[in-house]
């Protein structure tokens, strides 16, 4: 990433964006065997709001989420998060700089995500993997992280279960634990990476319920799922990816009601 292919200067950012991505790529692989996955993204994450990006497998949806919290590094374009360039800074001649991992972790922890498999730790209770990283990434005393935690719990309904370990819940206990485990850090945002997609039918039911009560308490949250009607119910905005760029977004009365782009309505068609 050069400095041409960053935006310009970071207190242009846009003011009501939590989340701003310009003219983003992401290409894995060198030469003849590199994968552009992403084509020039553009997008703006209003504070508060929830987006849900759709699109099919492979069109670069999970890559893009990862490149908000810096799993991935970008190959061109930039990211900020609440007016932050991700990753990079400026120096005092507006020279581009990659930040060290250090710092670069400490912007992660104010992001919050929660992927398509759990990651519990197998062996610590639901208590314990909720408390585990604000004791150890950000110093809380164990009494306070404690405290916390019993409360995170209790909102995603499992107050219940706090000394069961992983392997005794179910799949949809097991991701409202990794639920409650990213509100520990009291993210400024929430990425959902396919929520409910390794979880039955059945189960399904009981995380979204947990999503809607966070974007009701005005969480800013971009959720990749194929869950048309919690899109419908919940985003403020729907974005549809394919093949590395966005075809279309807006409210979800104009994308998901009216598609215009062709791929969309075939993409629905096959969902629906």
């Amino acid at each position: 990433m050069t400095e041409q292919d960053a935006a310009q200067d970071p207190a242009q950012a846009t003011a009501h964006a939590m989340v701003e991505a310009r003219g983003v790529h992401k290409v894995f692989g060198h030469g003849a065997d590199a994968v552009h996955v992403l084509r020039g993204i553009d997008l703006d994450v209003a504070r508060g709001s929830v987006t849900v990006v759709l699109g099919p497998s492979g069109s670069g949806k999970s890559t893009l989420l990862r490149c908000v919290n810096e799993l991935e590094q970008i190959t061109a374009g930039s990211i900020r998060v609440d007016g932050e360039l991700m990753g990079y800074r400026y120096d005092a001649k507006g020279v581009l700089h990659r930040l060290h991992p250090k710092r670069i972790a400490r912007q992660r922890a104010r992001i919050g995500m929660v992927f398509q498999r759990f990651h519990l730790f197998g062996h610590m209770t639901a208590l314990e993997n909720v408390m585990e990283a604000p004791v150890q990434v950000r110093g809380t005393t164990r009494a306070r992280a404690r405290a916390r935690a019993l409360e995170l719990l209790e909102r995603v309904g499992l107050s219940d279960r706090v000394d069961h370990y992983p392997a005794q819940l179910s799949g949809g206990q097991q991701q409202r634990v990794a639920i409650a485990r990213a509100l520990a850090m009291d993210p400024e945002i929430m990425l959902f990476d396919e929520p409910t997609s390794a979880l039955d039918p059945e189960l399904v039911g009981e995380v979204l319920a947990v999503m809607q009560d966070l974007a009701r308490s005005g969480m800013t949250m971009i959720v990749v799922t194929h869950e048309i009607g919690f899109a419908r119910e919940v985003a403020d905005h729907v974005v549809f990816m394919d093949d590395g760029v966005v075809v279309e977004e807006g409210s979800p009365g104009e994308v998901l009601e009216n598609p215009a782009e062709p791929r969309l309505r075939d993409f629905l068609a096959h969902v629906l």
